[in-house]
């Protein structure tokens, strides 16, 4: 009998052990300021201010790192916050992706990456401003300066942070393929001269034809360039990215640039 109490006594005094190590354990990770967010990293921001994303998101100077973290299974894995990431989306159509990760010791990392304005499509309260996916950002009461507009489509449903709604979609489609591949030969740092900003105008035609009213850097006259939706469109923006670099169409006078065909030719205007 008193070999089992013994065994019994020392069973319930290891039980009571593994109890107090454990709330001693939570008491601690409840407590200690490594367990709660003293900083946060905020990465990504082109238009966003830190202020805005933090008081949109619901997290907190001083929060426990635990507090809002997890959402999905694979979320609670990989210690991201759910609802932090989901409020920011919600609120800010500008932003494309976020996460938002618990960092040990004491600091949250929100990783964000902005949709950027590269077009805009009049409409009758001003511009919807949108991105390379066609995706609407923004409206604006005037139209902005250094990116064109796509004419020739008219806006039928308009949800900020969702795809801009047309009559035509395959006209867009086809100014939003010729948007990749100016975003795509401006990348080359070969050169400063930057494309994008020198077009401001785009029209998609019919098939995959589009035109482009482009500025020549340095005489501000005005280029017309017939371009085709089509595997070579990456490698023509580049070569015409080039060759404004380097003024090749200057006091050429009026006329219009195909790129359309296995040459590439400029016919002045008779």
């Amino acid at each position: 009998m008193t070999r089992s109490r013994t065994a019994k006594t020392k069973r319930l005094a290891g039980r009571l052990t593994l109890l107090t190590a454990a709330l001693l354990a939570a008491l601690l990770v409840w407590l200690l300021p490594a367990f709660h967010a003293g900083q946060f990293e905020i990465n990504g921001l082109q238009t966003l201010t830190p202020a805005e994303i933090l008081n949109a998101s619901g997290l907190i100077e001083g929060q426990h790192l635990l507090r809002g973290l997890g959402g999905s299974f694979s979320q609670l894995l990989q210690l991201r916050y759910d609802a932090a990431e989901t409020r920011l989306r919600d609120t800010f159509p500008a932003i494309r992706s976020v996460e938002a990760r618990l960092r040990f010791p004491g600091q949250i990392s929100l990783d964000i990456v902005e949709r950027v304005q590269v077009a805009y499509v009049a409409i009758p309260d001003g511009c919807a401003m949108i991105d390379k996916d066609g995706v609407a950002i923004t409206i604006m009461p005037a139209a902005p300066s250094e990116i064109p507009v796509i004419e020739g489509v008219t806006v039928t449903s308009l949800a900020l942070g969702e795809a801009l709604g047309v009559d035509v979609p395959a006209a867009m489609n086809s100014a939003i393929s010729l948007m990749g591949a100016i975003i795509d030969a401006d990348k080359d740092s070969r050169t400063t001269t930057r494309l994008l900003p020198l077009i401001s105008k785009i029209r998609p035609l019919s098939g995959r034809r589009l035109y482009m009213t482009v500025i020549l850097p340095m005489t501000g006259e005005e280029l017309y360039v017939e371009a085709e939706s089509s595997g070579d469109m990456n490698e023509d923006m580049l070569w015409l990215r080039f060759a404004l670099d380097q003024n090749a169409f200057n006091n050429l006078g009026k006329g219009v640039l195909d790129l359309t065909g296995s040459r590439r030719t400029f016919t002045p205007d008779q």
